[in-house]
């Protein structure tokens, strides 16, 4: 795993590796929708990492990074992968990891690059920073959409990373978005039922592994920092700014740092805001930070991973790293045998896994044993079970076997489970009732077991042949 000191090294990385057109550098867009909209637009063709400078109304150097995660490519250069590592072996190689990781604790330092603007007092003012409206319909400019929030539980001392949307407000406030079920709300929770202000830090810009750590959640207890050390194999480097309660990554682009009042005390109108689902499903009075400071790097970037339609591979999302890992670890803890490979569609609203069956009901065992992960505010929907001969990064392949391999009267079972706040289907009525729970359904699409070595053979070449083919004409044909 790479150990990339801050999201510059990264980026230095990616060209380094890929080439200089890897990263396209865009003068003179603007941050309502010319942002938003570029990004999308590149995503939905895996195009480049974006970089937007000369944002008008901003100094040169006052930048926005995007897509920094939008291909198997750069994923693979993330974790420090050879970047033609295929898709599924990028998930294997992540699932082994995570299975042995070791905590690191973070290194504490007394400076860093994070301190080269420290800003105070009057000086506070979160609108010098080009936040983009990601989408047409927003209510706000989010800088926080791969930001990492920081909280300190106040008994235990725990420092809890996490993801959630940022909105600015207003010179001095920031709204968050935080579910109910988070480890950092329950955090803010102790503090607020104390009668005090929960102390908060919100980090823009930072490298790939903290992103992905802060997204992921740590089981509760362990700081995301101790398992960024651990995924990085060194300990992460944080600093405490004068006066603070809570450690900061030293190599950051930008820190905000303030207190959040209950709700009762202070909140804001949040949202719309159009999530990862594809729809906008949320907005009202929530919670606020009352920023103190604001430390920031000379010409400093503001990380952005928007969500857009699930159907795109979106800035961090190229490859399913956390879902279909996860859901593999279950698997196999489970004692679901012979998995061949595990991935997931639209975000994780589709989940297939490959097995090579050895026995009738193998199938069905690994759907249950799918759809039986514990989850906390997934929306898993649709569960699919193939054999290995099925390409299951590859969807075309997926709904190949889906329409020829399941028999609608025998194949579909259809069971009830929990849901997120943020799943479009939930009626107004089940929402303000309390109701979070939806349908989801069991898919078997292998052959059947019974008979499956006598079940019409597929008119495609193997991949011994492709592998052959490809070598004969290397350098001639893009194969």
């Amino acid at each position: 795993m790479s150990a990339f000191r801050d999201l510059r090294h990264y980026i230095d990385q990616l060209t380094g590796t890929l080439g200089e057109d890897e990263v396209l550098r865009i003068d003179g867009a603007d941050r309502d929708l010319d942002i938003g909209g570029i990004t999308e637009l590149m995503a939905e063709k895996e195009g480049p990492a974006l970089m937007f400078d000369n944002i008008p109304g901003f100094p040169p150097g006052y930048r926005v990074f995007t897509n920094f995660m939008g291909t198997a490519a750069r994923t693979a250069v993330a974790l420090g992968l050879p970047p033609d590592t295929p898709k599924l072996d990028i998930v294997r190689a992540w699932k082994d990891l995570s299975r042995r990781i070791e905590p690191v604790p973070p290194v504490e330092v007394t400076t860093g690059p994070v301190l080269e603007n420290v800003l105070t007092g009057d000086d506070v003012d979160l609108r010098v920073f080009p936040a983009p409206r990601w989408h047409e319909a927003d209510g706000g400019r989010y800088i926080g959409t791969a930001c990492m929030v920081i909280a300190r539980d106040p008994d235990t001392g725990w420092v809890n990373i996490g993801t959630y949307r940022a909105c600015v407000q207003g010179p001095d406030r920031l709204s968050l978005w935080m579910l109910g079920n988070r480890h950092a709300r329950a955090i803010a929770e102790k503090y607020w039922a104390r009668g005090r202000s929960c102390p908060i830090a919100v980090v823009v810009g930072q490298d790939p592994i903290l992103s992905t750590a802060a997204a992921i959640a740590a089981p509760s207890g362990m700081s995301e920092y101790d398992l960024a050390g651990g995924l990085r194999g060194k300990g992460v480097e944080v600093l405490y700014p004068a006066g603070g309660e809570i450690p900061v990554p030293a190599h950051a682009e930008i820190v905000i740092e303030g207190e959040m009042p209950p709700v009762e005390e202070e909140s804001v109108l949040e949202g719309p805001f159009g999530e990862w689902t594809g729809y906008y499903t949320h907005s009202g009075r929530e919670t606020v930070v009352r920023v103190k400071r604001i430390l920031h790097r000379d010409d400093p970037i503001i990380l952005g991973a928007p969500p857009m339609l699930p159907t795109v591979p979106a800035g961090d999302q190229a490859v399913p790293l956390y879902s279909a890992s996860v859901t593999w670890d279950h698997l196999e803890a489970s004692g679901v045998q012979n998995i061949k490979g595990v991935w997931a569609y639209a975000r994780q609203l589709l989940m297939v896994v490959s097995i090579e069956q050895t026995g009738a009901g193998d199938a069905v065992h690994a759907l249950l044993a799918a759809a039986g992960r514990k989850r906390t505010g997934g929306m898993e929907r649709y569960f699919v079970v193939v054999d290995e001969d099925i390409d299951v990064t590859d969807i075309n392949h997926v709904l190949w076997a889906m329409f020829t391999r399941v028999d609608p009267s025998e194949s579909i079972q259809v069971l009830r489970a929990p849901t997120t706040a943020i799943d479009p289907r939930l009626s107004p009525e089940r929402r303000e009732a309390g109701d979070l729970s939806m349908g989801i359904v069991l898919i078997d699409a292998t052959k059947p077991f019974a008979w499956k070595d006598r079940y019409p053979a597929a008119n495609r070449f193997d991949d011994a042949a492709r592998e052959e083919l490809r070598r004969r004409w290397e350098g001639v044909l893009a194969l």
